[in-house]
């Protein structure tokens, strides 16, 4: 009822993609007061980043904050289950802490599975710790766009994620762009997929050099920042 209320009375109804539009549209929105604005990052910013230079490790990064929203759990026995199998992965995981709680937990599973190459790093200048990163991953049980999941693609990084929000859609791109496949990703709370998603990202195979062509080219999956708030200036006449 209150969602209802809300669509009558709004001018526009934004999303960040498309399936969440047509979920508004289904639940009673009027289709034509509803537009796809994608978040946007700057791609400059972050586009400039060297690939990380070889030195016998294939580094790992999440970009979380802690918190049960995230599924640090799952990353953390995902990351458990590759490292059994491979010896030369590290995972970092880059945020701040949103519950202590549920940090502390974290920290002590680590400690109890005796994860020996995994670091808490705190909140860090992204740009400049994604010079150490090989790919990233996101565990999230709930997401919408992720400005994580952007923001490696602009440094060129492939991604493993769950599906959830447009991370599918991010990965596999949209229909008729012949960029190919930028990640891989799992249903959530499913470890053994994203440690099987994660040893392929390790192994990519004759794959490999895809993700780099893929990366580079305008980035179909971006949105620049600026392109972000002139979409949002066009809806209010600003």
């Amino acid at each position: 009822m209150l969602s209802e209320a809300i669509y009558k009375r709004a001018f526009r109804v934004t999303s960040l993609f498309t399936n969440a539009m047509l979920t508004q549209i289904q639940i009673g929105c009027d289709a034509e007061k509803c537009r796809v604005i994608e978040n946007g990052i700057n791609y400059d910013r972050l586009s400039q980043i060297p690939l990380k230079e070889e030195d016998g490790w294939v580094d790992i990064g999440a970009v979380v904050r802690l918190a049960p929203i995230k599924d640090i759990k799952t990353m953390i026995y995902a990351f458990y289950e590759l490292s059994s199998r491979m010896e030369n992965v590290r995972l970092h995981i880059l945020g701040g802490v949103d519950d202590e709680e549920y940090a502390d937990e974290c920290y002590a599973l680590v400690k109890q599975l005796d994860i020996r190459n995994l670091v808490f790093t705190g909140r860090v200048d992204i740009v400049q710790y994604m010079r150490k990163l090989d790919f990233t991953i996101l565990t999230s049980i709930s997401e919408g766009q992720p400005l994580s999941v952007l923001e490696s693609f602009a440094a060129r990084r492939p991604c493993v994620t769950t599906d959830v929000g447009c991370c599918r859609e991010l990965l596999n791109g949209k229909e008729g762009d012949n960029f190919g496949c930028a990640g891989y990703c799992v249903p959530p709370m499913y470890r053994d997929g994203l440690a099987a998603a994660m040893e392929k990202c390790v192994n990519p195979g004759e794959g490999g050099s895809g993700w780099e062509k893929a990366d580079r080219q305008e980035l179909r999956h971006i949105t620049r920042h600026e392109r972000m708030i002139s979409e949002y200036r066009k809806l209010t006449g600003r």
